[in-house]
């Protein structure tokens, strides 16, 4: 564990205050890589757990904290980190604003080191996991393994299929793996090679919340270090073969772990049939539809923002 001061390594502004926090630092890992990890005290009596809150791709700590404070507010510490290749964790490649990965395995190693040096020896049981988009990819991947961790997972917007792209899915995992096999995996697959100035919210596929859309842009516009352009062909086609390994029976039939599966219903970021499809085949879990949500459900309208933290809370609450 790399020393620092706490407060030193998160960053809030006005509109986005941090929640109580308590720990905060950077987890040495291998490679002389590093993950920034933080750690939050619940809020209110009795103390009900640690959840352990997996983002997306370009997702920070920061993002996420009104969500973690809500969390709070419902007896849960909280454990969150930036995954190796974004925020302020080490970038993997000479230029960090690529979306670089070549494997899921570095994102399961992600919550392998952060079990290992942070929830198991530090906070307090029961544990649970909630994941967005491709954290929830990742949760899935390494799913066979946290039975004897984790009580119960939520996945939310899970990024199990490609949502609508110019060509069949099947298809963007094949170029993607043509083009890294010829040398190209650190070209940009699509956007910009640099974080995107900020788009009118007319336009976003993200959230119909025009002021937590403009929170996120402004946090993004004071710390453009913690940002991404688009991602790599590299990490599409880590993406397409996660994806391809987490819908295979022999995979997911070995997830034991009660999972519930919430959909947004107006996803158009990734595929919220293949989604609910995922939820349909595995022994352990369900879904639940946010009909009318947009892909970012803990940054929608409160209309849609409430209904996913209420089945947070009452799925966790049934463990």
């Amino acid at each position: 564990m790399l020393d620092a001061e706490p407060e030193g390594v998160l960053f809030q502004m006005d509109g986005n205050p941090m929640p109580p926090l308590i720990d905060a630092g950077h987890l040495q890992v291998e490679d002389d890589q590093h993950i920034r990890y933080a750690r939050f005290a619940a809020r209110k009596a009795p103390k009900r757990g640690t959840i352990v809150l997996l983002s997306g791709r370009n997702e920070t700590i920061e993002k996420l904290f009104e969500t973690i404070n809500d969390l709070g507010g419902l007896g849960f510490d909280v454990v969150t980190f930036d995954w190796r290749g974004q925020g302020g964790s080490s970038r993997l490649l000479r230029n960090p604003n690529k979306g670089y990965l070549d494997s899921f395995d570095t994102w399961r190693d992600d919550i392998e080191a952060i079990f290992r040096q942070v929830v198991l020896p530090d906070c307090r049981g029961p544990y649970y996991l909630l994941a967005h988009s491709s954290g929830a990819l990742a949760a899935l991947y390494a799913g066979p393994n946290l039975l004897t961790r984790v009580s119960r997972m939520v996945l939310l917007s899970p990024f199990v299929g490609f949502g609508p792209l110019p060509l069949p899915p099947n298809w963007v995992g094949r170029i993607a793996h043509w083009l890294v096999a010829l040398g190209l995996g650190s070209i940009t697959m699509w956007g910009k090679a640099k974080p995107d100035a900020a788009k009118p919210f007319v336009t976003n596929r993200l959230t119909s919340d025009a002021a937590r859309y403009a929170r996120n842009r402004k946090i993004a516009e004071e710390r453009p270090d913690l940002t991404l352009g688009g991602p790599t062909v590299a990490w599409v086609d880590a993406a397409a073969r996660a994806i391809a390994r987490v819908n295979a029976p022999s995979h997911y039939s070995h997830i034991k772990t009660p999972t519930l599966f919430v959909i947004a219903g107006s996803d158009r970021v990734v595929s919220a049939p293949a989604g609910a499809r995922l939820a349909g085949v595995m022994r352990s879990a369900a879904s639940v539809t946010v009909d009318g949500a947009k892909h970012e459900l803990l940054q929608e309208a409160d209309l849609f923002r409430e209904q996913a933290l209420a089945a947070i809370d009452a799925f966790f609450r049934d463990d």
